[in-house]
């Protein structure tokens, strides 16, 4: 094409009876030239497709993994061997960007046979009617009695019988904990069982003033203001870290308390919302209360997910909370994504997180599986999906991502066993609790999302001295915008 272009330039330098009267066979010459060079580039992906009797199944995937791509190839290639009448070509997509392109595939119609989920999005996609309902096909892989109940409870919207979204894989959440810190301070994993010792353990923390040196030494008492003089790289460590108003994961951050403090977000008709009660405060308020009384810095607030678990990983906090694939990045070396060299990467466990008046909760989130009903192949499509749901392969792709397996039966691999820190993430799971799976989830969480955020810069005191009827009055707010959402859902159910 560069050739044709210089001919083409030249022309003018022609005299001018010439160029007139070789116009239309130069205009000839150049669109013959075209068409063959067009031909010959034309790809014949389609043909050769064609010509392999292959059926295509297309699957969309998140970030998963360090290499997500290249991970799920490895957990399907059993099955390529097995099914090679049928390919599968994966495509990964930002979580950023994901909600968009979903919510546009569902409503055009031009979507991927198989999507992940997040479990949180299911109720409002399948709303949209563009999922395959896979009732008929459950039974192959043993049914809701083959799954965690809570990761079950995702797999369609709430009340209606009809099954879209099959449970994939677990986000379950932990306490992270520096070893080395506890015993120092004759601690245990046990201080962390309940609100009440969870608190004391973090006053005692910062009572102790505890440094840290750059290569990880912990030092209390007169040697601790010996090390801060001498060595300026020196840091005192804070009890715990957790993230703020610029947190993606802002509202899975306070449930927990919430729950188990016996409060809830929506009434039981999900009619109302209802995460101001009495008891939902009293966890609200427990929670809040650790940045106001001093046990969390408020430059915490202004973090999110990603630089806590980076700071806790460097050094700068006792605790902090995260879900299990940390326990897989820790032991990934920097130069592939991992933290192996971090400070408390080499020295750290996990706790389960603290009952409350109401008992213990951990909040489930995660990712199903979900058959577009536009595709093409659905019984192909089923078959890609039912393999990525046994428990061989939900037990692979946990050893790639460091996330739970939402399957019963995966969790009696000796993976899960010989390993202290997977074991208390299988432990968690017994009081996993997740969200209602309803229409209306999908524009009530980014409420939630924006006033709880808000509501830590109060914490914080940008906008002065707070107090509990200051949070109370934020958390009010909060209840009359998915109120809102509720109201309008509901009329337009009427219609």
């Amino acid at each position: 094409m560069i050739a044709m272009r210089t001919k083409i330039v030249a022309l003018p330098i022609f005299k001018k009876e010439e160029n007139f009267m070789k116009k239309s066979n130069i205009i000839k010459i150049f669109l013959f030239c075209f068409f063959v060079i067009f031909l010959l580039g034309c790809p014949k992906k389609k043909e050769e497709k064609v010509s392999t009797g292959k059926k295509v199944i297309n699957i969309w995937i998140m970030p998963n993994s360090p290499k997500p791509i290249v991970d799920l190839e490895d957990v399907l290639s059993d099955f390529k061997k097995n099914n090679p009448d049928i390919e599968i070509v994966i495509t990964g997509i930002d979580w950023g960007a994901a909600w968009s392109k979903i919510t546009v595939a569902a409503t055009s119609g031009v979507a991927p046979d198989i999507c992940q989920l997040g479990t949180t999005w299911v109720g409002t996609i399948a709303s949209m009617g563009a999922l395959l309902p896979l009732n008929d096909y459950i039974h192959e892989i043993g049914g809701a009695d083959a799954f965690l109940p809570a990761a079950w409870n995702t797999s369609g919207i709430e009340g209606s019988g009809i099954v879209v979204a099959i449970p994939w894989f677990v986000d379950v959440r932990g306490i992270y904990f520096r070893k080395d810190i506890f015993e120092k301070l004759g601690l245990t994993k046990k201080d962390l069982d309940t609100w009440e010792s969870f608190e004391a353990t973090l006053k005692k923390i910062k009572e102790a003033k505890v440094v840290s040196d750059k290569n990880g030494n912990i030092y209390v008492g007169k040697e601790a203001e010996e090390i801060l003089k001498k060595d300026p790289t020196a840091k005192i460590i804070e009890p715990l870290g957790i993230p703020g108003k610029n947190d993606w994961n802002v509202i899975h951050n306070f449930v927990p308390w919430i729950w188990s403090a016996g409060g809830d977000l929506l009434s039981k008709d999900r009619k109302t919302a209802i995460f101001n009660s009495k008891e939902a405060m009293k966890g609200i308020l427990f929670y809040t209360g650790l940045v106001r009384k001093g046990l969390v810095s408020t430059k915490t607030l202004e973090l999110n997910t990603a630089q806590v678990s980076t700071n806790f990983v460097n050094g700068e906090y006792a605790m902090y909370f995260d879900t299990s694939h940390m326990v897989k990045y820790m032991s990934i070396p920097q130069s592939e994504g991992g933290f192996a060299e971090g400070v408390a990467s080499k020295n750290y466990d996990i706790a389960l997180f603290p009952k409350g008046p109401a008992g213990r909760y951990h909040f489930f989130g995660g990712s199903n599986l979900a058959i577009f009903k536009y595709t093409k192949y659905p019984k192909e499509a089923w078959k890609v999906l039912a393999y990525l749901c046994s428990k061989e392969a939900q037990i692979k792709y946990s050893q790639k991502t460091g996330f739970m397996p939402a399957r019963k039966d995966a969790f009696n691999d000796p993976y899960f066993e010989k390993d202290p820190k997977r074991k208390i993430f299988k432990e968690a799971t017994k009081y996993g609790r997740s969200y209602p799976c309803i229409p209306s989830w999908g524009p009530i969480e980014p409420i939630l999302t924006r006033r709880l955020g808000i509501l830590w810069d109060y914490v914080a005191g940008v906008y002065g001295s707070c107090t509990d009827e200051t949070i109370k009055q934020q958390i009010d707010m909060a209840v009359q915008e998915v109120n809102s959402v509720l109201k309008t859902t509901s009329e337009n159910e009427k219609k």
